[in-house]
């Protein structure tokens, strides 16, 4: 991207292939698209071999999930093992304190350099926010591939409170790169550090201006209700280009960043695992080449990616009316008989590109009539469409939706979600409980708290921890269970009145009640139910009580400060816990 990159033929030249998001084992279970991410993930090895690059360089989310599945382990490490170890020799020389790069692993050496291996093809990796360090010593999926010496794990953070980066520096001939590498941190917390001038990104001793500086990262790139990013103004001025991770969207051509210092490529996905219009796409790696400060990216289209369309529909704009289902239907049906055939003439023909489509239909209604069961529908499509259970969504138009918002005591979760365009779990559950709350005949949370419900709830959807829910339940009915049963005076005539005063001295401790249900999903990971809850509620029981004098005037007047108490707690939006992505990540 500079006037002499047409020069860059020669031998010594840096060729890297960059790539982001593979979410290996997404979907594993279902027999349709259980191949997927694997397809694709040796698709970008099979072209790493085929250019002879120097180095694959990942910058995140090589996982779905941060505890994959045995299976899913093995065949990740077992395509590693075909592609990326043989006697091909590595012509790049590693020049930086080992020991200081892979502080981090039981290994601090890099792989081509140990004697052990016969590596041919170096993997660098940071880890995303699907497969981040977890459990008992934080530990990452990452950390067991870089102990048996199939990827190089950079760029792993063990303090958060000063950021430290010092670069991976690679030299091949004359040409030299500096790599440095951060992994995924909340953004909130991350755009703090910045702002404190907590991060530190330190450049090499020698030649500093020969160095091409490259930043990996894995963290929101953009803006989006509920969310913060990482803004690209911290960015400091010395990286050349910047591989962005996290967002799903393949933008591979390099832009120039928004402070007009260096470029931005966004490889995108490797796999759809949201159903949006910004993963429709192609999908893409790039071939990143390098000669002294002068670069070039060459895209390279995946083939094995299964092929995915998405339309919105607003029903009102059409040309003729639709005023019942079954006149809706058919409109549908005839569409989508033109998209499959559309689709089927882009396919690849590669043997692993899947034969069935993924197809979302987002459908905006106006009237009650036109509804109907999508499930029922797509069934008649199970055969020649991947997703047939959800490849229709049905929508009510935003101005009728705000009408019968205010009317309509039945509103669900899931609509709120989709109307309103939640980015995040805990912001769609303290939403959709703050929409009941105006609803003076709808009961409310008595024993579980929101934030609680707002954390098992993102640890089920977001690392598909399927006990995290029912934790979060037992936890809070232990604790609620022990208060109530401490009270001397306890009969059945004030038991309701001891549930509110532990829920209203609950809502006033919201940042405290949050942290406490993380320490307990996270101990569950290591120490049986009933061990850690019970552990925790202990330690927890002294703070939540609340003298005589305050039982008695509580209790007196429990029945009118009730839905105050209640709101109280749930009106703290600043407190919600971590936000794991949608895998726009």
């Amino acid at each position: 991207m500079s006037s002499n990159s047409s020069a860059l033929d020669d031998s010594e030249n840096f060729r890297i292939l960059i790539a982001t998001d593979i979410h290996l084992g997404y979907e594993e279970k279902d027999l349709t698209r259980a191949d997927d991410s694997f397809n694709s993930f040796e698709e970008v090895l099979q072209l790493a071999v085929k250019h002879e690059v120097d180095f694959l360089l990942l910058a995140g989310d090589l996982f779905h999930v941060n505890q994959p599945s045995t299976a899913c382990l093995e065949r990740c490490m077992s395509l590693l093992r075909t592609y990326c170890l043989g006697d091909k020799p590595v012509h790049m020389e590693f020049v930086s304190d080992q020991a200081e790069i892979f502080k981090h692993c039981n290994n601090p050496i890099v792989n081509f350099e140990d004697p052990n291996l016969n590596i041919s093809i170096p993997v660098f990796s940071i880890h995303g926010n699907h497969d981040d360090p977890c459990g008992y010593r934080e530990i990452s999926c990452l950390d067991l591939l870089s102990s048996v010496g199939l990827v190089n794990y950079f760029g792993k953070q063990t303090n958060l409170q000063n950021i430290n980066i010092s670069p991976i520096l690679l030299k091949k001939g004359s040409n030299k790169v500096a790599l440095y590498g951060l992994s995924h941190i909340r953004d909130e917390r991350l755009m703090r550090l910045f702002k404190d001038r907590k991060v530190r990104m330190y450049r090499p001793e020698e030649d500093t201006d020969q160095w091409f500086n490259i930043f990996v990262c894995h963290q929101n790139r953009v803006k989006r209700p509920g969310t913060k990013h990482l803004s690209e103004e911290v960015i400091p001025e010395f990286i050349k280009l910047t591989i962005w991770g996290h967002e799903h969207e393949s933008l591979i051509d390099p832009v120039h960043s928004s402070s007009g210092k260096g470029f931005v490529c966004q490889p995108g996905s490797t796999v759809a695992t949201s159903m949006c219009e910004g993963e429709a796409g192609s999908k893409y790696v790039g071939l990143l080449t390098i000669k002294g400060t002068a670069f070039k990216i060459q895209p390279l289209e995946l083939k094995t990616v299964r092929l995915m369309h998405f339309e919105t529909i607003h029903l009102s704009e059409l040309e003729h009316d639709l005023e019942i289902s079954k006149q809706v239907e058919s409109f549908i049906e005839e569409k989508l008989d033109q998209i499959i055939v559309c689709l089927q003439m882009k396919h690849s023909g590669h043997p692993k590109q899947p034969v069935l489509p993924l197809i979302r239909l987002r459908i905006f209604y106006t009237k009650d009539t036109q509804f109907f069961n999508t499930h029922r529908f797509g069934q008649r499509y199970h055969d020649r469409v991947a997703n047939s259970n959800d490849m229709i969504v049905l929508k009510m138009e935003k101005k009728i939706y705000e009408k019968k918002k205010n009317c309509i005591d039945s509103e669900t979760l899931e609509e709120i979600m989709e109307n309103q365009e939640m980015e995040n779990i805990e912001e769609m559950i303290n939403v959709y409980f703050k929409e009941k709350s105006n609803d003076e005949d709808m009961k409310q949370l008595e024993l579980l708290s929101v934030n609680g419900m707002a954390e098992g709830v993102s640890r089920f959807v977001n690392n598909q921890n399927s006990e995290s829910i029912k934790t979060v339940i037992d936890y809070q009915m232990d604790k609620v269970k022990k208060y109530v049963t401490n009270q001397d005076d306890l009969n059945e005539n004030n038991i309701l009145n001891y549930i509110d005063q532990f829920r209203i001295s609950r809502s006033q401790k919201v940042r405290e009640e949050l942290q406490e249900m993380q320490s307990v999903l996270n101990s569950e990971q290591n120490l049986t139910p009933s061990t850690s809850r019970q552990s925790i509620i202990q330690n927890q029981s002294s703070d939540e009580s609340v003298n005589s004098d305050e039982n008695q005037q509580n209790a007196s007047s429990s029945t009118r400060t009730r839905g105050r108490g209640a709101r109280s707690g749930r009106g703290s939006r600043g407190t919600r816990g971590t936000t794991r992505g949608r895998g726009k990540g």
